[in-house]
């Protein structure tokens, strides 16, 4: 049976056995990999075990599953796969002599918001969200002058 370990940032891990129950990670204690993070769903996402391939699957989560910086609803997994859930990134590793997967929790780089620049003539962004594509903004509009 496929195992999978998860290392968290911490320096601890845990074990799991992937087999017929697919492993769900979220902000819920009951989620066998609990992810603390406001931007996680409490049921985010489930890696499972299929035709030898480890398998990645959104579950619906508010705002979305990433691998490699593509918004994926399910994926096959390779060596090396970087994910990115809420504002927690995992490296997705298989080690080559006993074939067991590895799940890395690793400090996500901060994105400093930058600015847009102007959008329209005279509009300048008021609120920037720089979150892997899910930019969005909100310019200012000039209102009419009152009569």
């Amino acid at each position: 049976m496929p195992v999978l370990i998860y290392k968290r940032t911490d320096g601890t891990e845990k074990t799991y056995e992937v087999g017929g129950k697919p492993l769900i990670f979220g902000r819920l204690p009951e989620a066998e990999i609990q992810v603390r993070d406001a931007f996680i769903s409490r049921i985010h996402a489930n890696i499972h075990f299929v035709n030898n391939t480890f398998v990645l699957k959104d579950l619906g989560s508010t705002n979305g599953t990433y691998r490699n910086g593509t918004r994926v609803y399910e994926c096959e997994l390779t060596s090396g796969d970087k994910i990115q859930v809420g504002d927690a990134a995992l490296l997705f590793e298989i080690e080559t002599t006993t074939g067991t997967a590895v799940l890395r929790q690793v400090s996500a780089p901060a994105t400093p918001p930058r600015p847009l620049g102007k959008t329209t003539a005279g509009s300048e962004p008021l609120v920037e969200f720089s979150r892997p594509n899910d930019l969005k903004m909100t310019t200012a509009v000039p209102l009419p002058p009152r009569r």
